[in-house]
């Protein structure tokens, strides 16, 4: 059933491509000149212009009767020979007629070719209505040139001109029906102009004339195309050995004469013509009758300057009318690169969107390290205060008696605490006031002293308050009394901490910890000494239950590490997955604009050099394997039991991976070697994770030989296979493993390099990757005094 609704819909789209075809519209476009012609050219170029902006859907044929250059009977005969052959045979629905030769050809032979098929004409000199006398469905465009307009900017540019000089022969057609033109002008203007007329003359002669014109005389180039010799004379021709000779203002009355040295006119042009009748053509093929249309009469010009010969001549574009299109008038930088331009300016945004996310990135990064060193740093102050407690445990419990070990209990507090002093106080009897019963005090530095009954004499308020199991803080002896204050003012104490000591529900001590300086004491430091008067309190009462403690406080003080090692595995998952999700939208843009040059190259082929839609085209691939990695970066930290596992030829994945580091090997000075098979060796695993393995034991090697001096740095690569496994080699002769680290290797976080040089991640993602592939990797040290790497991966059926 699928098969037969394919073919169903192949076929619907074969006859409807047959029947596009089968609509398109043939026009003749009918030139009396020859191609190459400015105007002829200028015509076509309307004309087409106007059609290719509705696609595809005319097909047009060009004629072209040249009966400019070849005006005999004998040529049109041989034309007309041609056109038996071609034209009798061929259907049009429409024809452009341009200038007066090819409508009077038209004319006579339309119920040879053409019949009743719609004819528009354009170009037609002096046009009258006797010229279509006879025809029928057929409209168009005359050419009126605006002979009066040329004059009055010719007198309000030049207003010094006396002598008008008309070039024009007197041969042609044109030029005769021209004249008659300019002697009606001479009229209306003969008190301010004395019109002289260049005609039958040489080419040689009118050069030479031209060349003594100076003065107050300003020249008018119509129609010169026949010396009196006969000889034909082009538009170029006129442009190229008349102009130049000129040292007066050129002016002229056709577009096609628009060039260095002609300082302009009100010009009639033959593309405004061509676009006009085209969209005749239009209206005549959509159903309206060709005669229904109102031929154009008005000149249909514009008003053209040369920015050159304004300067030469010194006139102010300001007199000129408003429309004027100024040529040859100097560009801007931005004019003359506005592409060029435009293109920077993207690519700037683009960095400047790419810079902003990646500084954005950035900003989080930092506010996440910072985050990260803070919790960091109050881990490392709690893992310092549990291995504190754990060794004060170790200590009351390593004697039967606690009471033994309490003086180097105190002296490790004052060595491992921010703490001047600290003192540890027995009452005998809770009625009375507190007595020498094993009380001693430590300071920093020194050694243990006994207290006396004389020094609690002084503090009694404060004891009695810890007798009530109250605590006393204070950060610069403020809240105590005016005794109290002088107390520890005579011993150097400005901050104090007392805290009481509980055994069955009874203070039966207190312990002090104070500071020579005003100090604010911290939630952890008093959340330390609470512990530790917790601590020996217990040890009181639960000296038997020690071992137990000691036990428990080195699983905790093992359990601190291990959250310290997996905080920081998790915050480096949540950087990574946060830059890889910021990366991903640059990426797309990236990608998404390299396809799209890509796109418009297929669109328009040949306009960009073959280097860069090779460079664009590696942009794209590039990116698209930085998506591929960023996806399995993703799978691994978000889905650490998905493995993607496929068919992958260590030879290409090792190619890829040297592809990567290459240049970096290099730039160490490093020469890498590879040995690979030109047989493929197919092992089951992921490219982008062996890609990983791979570069991560290149760079391991690496920054191994960056640690010695020698001038044969080698990193060798072999691949090969045995019966069972496809097998990597990696060798080195740099320093080598040592024996007390061999098997820590691939745990997280180990690494040998200096501090800031090595997460401890590359090798334990190295087992990782291995694990899943059930593959096996093993290590030694080579004959070199490098380091040597054996991977095997199952080998694939």
């Amino acid at each position: 059933m699928k098969l037969i609704n394919y073919i169903a819909l192949c076929c619907f789209l074969f006859l409807s491509l047959q029947s596009f075809s089968s609509e398109r519209k043939k026009v003749l476009v009918l030139h009396s000149y020859h191609q190459g012609l400015q105007w002829t050219d200028n015509v076509n170029s309307g004309i087409q212009e106007v059609m290719d902006s509705i696609g595809n859907q005319y097909e047009l044929d060009y004629e072209y009767l040249d009966t400019k250059r070849n005006p005999s009977l004998e040529y049109l005969n041989k034309v007309i020979e041609l056109y038996d052959l071609k034209l009798q045979k061929e259907k049009y629905d429409a024809i452009i007629v341009s200038d007066n030769n090819a409508l009077s050809f038209v004319k006579d032979h339309r119920e040879k070719y053409f019949q009743n098929t719609p004819i528009i004409f354009c170009g037609i000199n002096h046009f009258k209505d006797e010229l279509i006398a006879g025809l029928s469905n057929i409209t168009g465009i005359a050419e009126a040139v605006d002979l009066e307009g040329i004059v009055d900017l010719v007198l309000s540019t030049r207003p010094n001109t006396k002598h008008l000089l008309v070039i024009n022969d007197n041969k042609t057609t044109t030029a005769r029906l021209n004249k008659l033109l300019m002697l009606d002008l001479e009229t209306k203007y003969k008190k301010r102009l004395d019109f002289t007329y260049y005609e039958d003359q040489s080419i040689d002669e009118l050069v030479g004339n031209i060349q003594k014109v100076k003065g107050d005389t300003s020249i008018l180039l119509l129609t010169y195309n026949k010396d009196k010799n006969g000889k034909f004379i082009s538009f170029q021709d006129n442009l190229d050995l008349l102009v130049p000779q000129s040292s007066v203002p050129v002016y002229i009355a056709w577009a096609f004469f628009i060039s260095d040295g002609v300082l302009g006119g009100k010009v009639v042009s033959g593309k405004l013509h061509g676009r006009m009748a085209a969209k005749m053509v239009f209206k005549v093929i959509a159903g309206t009758p060709a005669d229904s249309i109102p031929i154009y009469r008005e000149p249909l010009d514009e008003y053209v300057a040369n920015y050159k010969e304004l300067r030469r001549f010194g006139i102010n574009r300001a007199i000129l009318p408003a429309e004027t299109h100024i040529v040859n008038e100097p560009q801007s930088f931005y004019s003359d690169n506005k592409e060029w331009i435009h293109i920077v300016l993207v690519i700037l945004l683009l960095a400047t969107i790419i810079i902003l996310v990646l500084s954005r990135a950035i900003l989080r990064r930092i506010k996440a390290e910072k985050a990260l060193l803070k919790e960091q740093g109050r881990l490392k102050i709690s893992v310092m205060h549990e291995r504190l407690l754990g060794k004060i445990g170790r200590l009351l419990n390593a004697s039967q008696d606690f009471k033994n070990v309490l003086d180097d209990v105190l002296k490790l507090m004052t060595d491992q605490m921010d703490v001047a002093r600290v003192s540890l106080y027995s009452f005998n009897d809770s009625a009375n006031a507190a007595v020498k019963i094993n009380s001693r005090i430590l300071t920093k530095g020194d050694r243990i002293k006994d207290v006396d009954r004389f020094y609690f004499s002084e503090i009694e308020n404060a004891i009695s308050r810890v007798k009530m199991n109250l605590s006393v803080v204070s950060t610069d002896l403020s809240n105590l009394n005016e005794i109290e204050q002088e107390y520890y003012r005579k011993r150097n104490i400005k901050a104090v901490v007392l805290l009481p000591v509980m055994v069955e529900n009874e203070v039966v001590g207190l312990m002090g910890f104070s500071q020579n300086e005003v100090h604010k004491w911290t939630r952890d430091e008093i959340s330390i000494f609470f512990s530790t008067v917790n601590m020996i309190a217990n040890a009181w009462e639960r000296n038997s239950l020690m071992n137990a403690r000691i036990e428990a406080e080195q699983k905790n003080v093992e359990a601190m590490r291990m959250l310290e090692e997996s905080s920081l595995l998790a915050s480096i998952g949540v950087l990574s997955a946060g830059i890889t999700h910021e990366i991903n939208q640059p990426l797309n843009a990236i990608k998404i604009s390299a396809d799209s040059v890509l796109f418009w190259q297929k669109r328009n082929p040949g306009l960009l050099p073959e280097m860069f839609v090779r460079k664009i085209n590696t942009i794209s691939e590039e990116t698209s394997r930085i998506d591929a990695i960023i996806k399995h970066m993703r799978t691994f930290y978000d889905k650490p039991n998905v493995v993607l596992n496929e068919t992958i030829d260590m030879v290409e994945g090792v190619r890829r991976s040297l592809a990567l580091v290459k240049r970096q090997v290099c730039d160490h000075s490093i020469e890498l070697v590879d040995e690979l098979p030109k047989a493929s060796v197919l092992v089951c695993a992921n490219y982008v994770q062996f890609e990983q393995i791979v570069v991560n034991l290149i760079v391991n090697a690496m920054h191994s030989l960056d640690e010695v001096q020698k001038a044969n740095k080698k990193i060798k690569l072999l691949v090969y296979q045995d019966s069972i496994h496809g097998v990597l080699e990696i060798h080195d002769n740099g320093v080598g493993i040592e024996d007390s680290i061999r098997e820590k290797i691939y745990d997280p976080l180990f690494t040998t390099k200096g501090k800031g040089k090595g997460s401890g991640l590359g090798m334990a993602i190295v087992k990782l990757f291995i694990d899943r592939f059930q593959g096996e990797i093993s290590n030694q040290n080579n004959e070199e005094g490098g380091a040597s790497f054996i991977l095997r991966f199952k080998l694939q059926d």
